[in-house]
C-alpha cells in the first residue's frame, strides 16, 4: 500500500503542476490530493515501525528490542527515508492550509511533486528484505533522547512556517512570522538542549549544517519583524527564505555536509534536490519583484533601526557563507570561522540592541552613560570571572551594555523587551562557553580530584543487567550527588555515556563516565560549562516575546475592525439621518403647497 500511495501522490502532485497554470481551484484539490496519498504511506510506515514488522529494511534499521512505541515511532524521522516523507507532508499541509499568493501558491504543487518523486525513487522508505531479520539495531542511541521525540518534527514545522510570511499579504505577514519565529526557536533550543546533554561534548553548539539550514531563515525573519509588514526589506527577507529552507534541504541530505543527524548523510539522494531550489528561487523572485511594482518601498528607516537589520542580515549571509563551504575547494568549515566573522557583528548588534530603540525617547547623555557603565560592568565581571581573552571582555561589555539600557527605560512595549532581553541572555550563555574547561582524569573508589574550585569524589560503581546493560557510578560534586552512566550496545558494538549535570544558573558541571573497573575506579571527563543557563532562559524569552507579538497584532487587527465597524455605523446613521431630514423637507414642502 505505502509505495503505491507515495507514487500516486507523485502522479497527482505532478497533475496538479499543470493545473497551476489555469485552474488554481483545481491545482489546490489535487494538490490535497496527493497530500492525503502522502499521509496514508506516512500512516503505513509509523504502523510498520509500530509493530517492528522486520521484513523492511527501514523498520531494522530504526528500530531494536525494547523500545516504547514512541521511540520506534521515531524510526519515521531518524532516517532519510522516513524524514523526507515527513518534511514533504508537514511543508506541503502547510502551504495548502496558508493563503498563498501566486506565483508562490503556484509552485506549492511542484514542490510536494519534486519530493514525493525523490522519496519514491531515491530513498525508497518501503524498501523490504529478501528475509526478514530476527530483530533490529535501532536508531543510533544519541538519538534515542526524549528531545528527539520533538525536535526534527517541530523543525520541520518551523521551516514550513517560514515560507509563509514571503508568500502571504503584509497584512498578515506579522502573524506568520511570529508564529514560525516562536517554533523555530523552540526546535533550536530543544536541539541545543539534545546535543548539551546527550553528547557529552562540552557545548550545546557546533554549528552544525542541520541547524544552520534553519538558524539562516530565523535569522532572515527576526530581521524583516524589525520593520513594518508592507516596507521591500520585510518582503525581500522573507522571499530570501524560500531558498534558504530548501537550498538547506539539499544541502543536509546529498552528503556535502556531514552531520550527527542520521538523515543527513544520504548518498542516493545526489543532487535530486536542487532543481526545486532553483524552482522556488524563481518563484519567490518574481513575487518579489511583482510586489516591488504593486507596493511601496517604504519609508526610509533611520540608521537606529538600520543596525538590527544589518546585523542580522550580514549573520545569515556569514552562515550561509560557512554551511555552504563543500562548494568552494578546500577544508571544511571549523567553528572558528563563525566565531571570527560574527564576533564584530554581535559587538555591534549588542550595542545597536540596547541603544537603537531608545534613540529620540531617552536623552543621549543618559543612553551613553547607561552604556558606558554597562561596558565597564561587563568588562569588570569579566575580569574577575577569570575571563582574559581580550574578545572574552570586549563580548562580555556590549552584553552588560546592551542590558543596561534596555531595562533602564521599563519594560514597554514588553514583547520587544522580553525579545531583546531575551537575545543578551543567548548570547551570554554562548560567551560563557568560551570560558568552558574540560579534564579526562581517573579516581579510585572514595576518593576525589580539585577541579576549578568544585571536589570531585568517586563513590562507587554499579552495573544493571537492562536492555542495554548499563554502568552507573555515583559522583560527589561539592557534596551534591549525581549518577553519570555507561550504555552497551551490542548489536552495535557501541558504549554511549550518559551525561549527568549540576545545574546553577551562573555555571554547569557536566560529569561523563568513559569507563570503569571492577574495583569501583572510574575514568570521567569533567566539564564547568559558566553561564550556560541563560541559553534556556534567553530562549524560552525569545518565544514568550512572539506570542505576546502575536495577541497584539491580533488585538490590533480587531481594533482596526472594530473601528471600520463604528466608522460604517456612524456613516450609516449619517446617512439615515440626512435621508430623515430631506423626508421631512420635502413633506413639509408637499403640506404647504396642499395647503395652498
Amino acid at each position: 500500500m505505502g509505495p503505491i500511495a507515495i507514487l500516486t501522490a507523485a502522479i497527482l502532485a505532478t497533475a496538479a503542476s499543470l493545473c497551476a497554470v489555469g485552474k488554481p481551484q483545481l491545482e489546490r484539490r489535487v494538490t490535497i490530493a496527493a497530500l492525503a496519498m502522502l499521509s496514508l504511506a506516512a500512516l503505513h510506515l509509523v504502523i510498520l515501525l509500530a509493530t517492528q514488522d522486520t521484513s523492511y529494511v527501514i523498520v531494522v534499521d530504526h528500530t531494536r528490542p525494547g523500545l516504547d512505541v514512541a521511540r520506534r515511532i521515531m524510526g519515521l524521522w531518524g532516517g532519510s527515508a522516513g524524514s523526507l516523507l515527513l518534511f514533504s507532508l508537514i511543508v506541503g499541509w502547510t502551504l495548502v492550509a496558508a493563503p498563498l499568493e501566486r506565483p508562490l501558491a503556484g509552485v506549492r504543487p511542484v514542490i510536494v511533486a519534486i519530493l514525493a518523486w525523490s522519496t519514491t525513487l531515491a530513498v525508497e522508505p518501503f524498501e523490504r528484505l529478501d528475509n526478514p531479520a530476527i530483530a533490529g539495531s535501532g536508531l543510533s542511541p544519541i538519538l534515542e533522547h526524549w528531545a528527539m521525540l520533538i525536535h526534527p518534527p517541530l523543525l520541520y514545522l518551523g521551516l514550513a512556517l517560514a515560507l509563509v510570511p514571503g508568500a502571504v499579504t503584509p497584512d498578515r505577514r506579522a502573524r506568520w512570522s511570529t508564529a514560525s519565529i516562536a517554533v523555530l526557536t523552540t526546535a533550536l533550543a530543544l536541539g541545543g538542549g539534545w546535543a548539551y546533554v546527550e553528547l557529552g561534548w562540552g557545548g550545546w553548539w557546533a554549528w552544525d549544517p542541520v541547524e544552520n539550514a534553519a538558524l539562516i531563515p530565523w535569522l532572515l525573519l527576526v530581521a524583516g519583524f524589525h520593520v513594518t509588514p508592507t516596507h521591500a526589506i520585510a518582503r525581500w527577507s522573507s522571499l530570501l527564505v524560500w531558498p534558504a529552507v530548501f537550498g538547506g534541504t539539499a544541502m543536509t541530505r546529498t552528503s556535502l555536509q556531514t552531520s550527527v543527524h542520521a538523515f543527513a548523510n544520504s548518498e542516493s539522494l545526489g543532487w535530486a534536490l536542487w532543481p526545486l531550489t532553483l524552482v522556488v528561487s524563481l518563484a519567490a523572485a518574481l513575487h518579489g519583484i511583482r510586489g516591488q511594482r504593486t507596493s511601496p518601498t517604504g519609508p526610509r528607516l533611520a540608521a537606529p533601526l538600520l543596525v538590527p537589520i544589518i546585523v542580522l542580515l550580514s549573520s545569515a549571509f556569514v552562515v550561509a557563507l560557512g554551511t555552504y563551504r563543500p562548494f568552494v575547494p578546500g577544508d571544511a568549515t571549523e567553528g572558528s570561522f563563525y566565531a571570527r566573522f560574527l564576533f564584530p557583528v554581535a559587538v555591534v548588534g549588542l550595542i545597536g540592541l540596547g541603544v537603537g530603540p531608545r534613540i529620540g525617547r531617552t536623552s543621549t547623555t543618559m543612553l551613553s552613560s547607561q552604556a558606558i557603565l554597562g561596558l565597564l560592568l561587563g568588562i569588570g565581571s569579566g575580569a574577575l570571572a577569570g575571563w582574559s581573552s581580550w574578545w572574552q571582555l570586549v563580548l562580555a561589555g556590549a552584553l552588560v551594555a546592551a542590558l543596561i539600557p534596555t531595562l533602564a527605560n521599563g519594560i514597554h512595549p514588553i514583547g520587544r523587551t522580553l525579545a531583546h532581553v531575551g537575545m543578551v541572555l543567548v548570547l551570554a550563555g554562548a560567551l560563557g562557553g568560551t570560558a568552558s574547561t574540560t579534564q579526562t582524569f581517573s579516581l579510585a573508589i572514595d576518593s576525589g580530584e580539585l577541579i576549578d574550585g568544585h571536589t570531585i569524589v568517586n563513590r562507587g560503581v554499579e552495573l544493571t543487567a537492562d536492555n542495554p546493560p548499563v554502568v552507573t557510578s555515583t559522583i560527589e560534586i561539592d557534596g551534591n550527588t549525581v549518577t553519570p552512566s555507561l550504555a552497551v550496545y551490542p548489536e552495535r558494538r557501541l558504549r554511549l555515556p550518559e551525561v549527568a549535570t549540576l545545574r546553577r544558573l551562573h555555571e554547569d558541571v557536566q560529569i561523563i563516565l568513559r569507563s570503569a573497573d571492577d574495583d569501583g575506579s572510574v575514568t570521567i571527563t569533567v566539564n564547568v560549562e559558566p553561564l550556560t543557563q541563560l541559553v534556556w532562559f534567553g530562549s524560552t524569552l525569545i518565544v514568550l516575546s512572539m506570542i505576546v507579538q502575536t495577541r497584539s497584532v491580533h488585538s490590533d487587527r480587531f481594533s482596526r475592525r472594530d473601528r471600520r465597524s463604528s466608522l460604517t455605523v456612524a456613516d450609516d446613521a449619517g446617512a439615515g439621518a440626512s435621508a430623515s431630514t430631506t423626508a421631512g423637507v420635502e413633506g413639509s414642502s408637499e403640506s404647504g403647497a396642499s395647503s395652498a
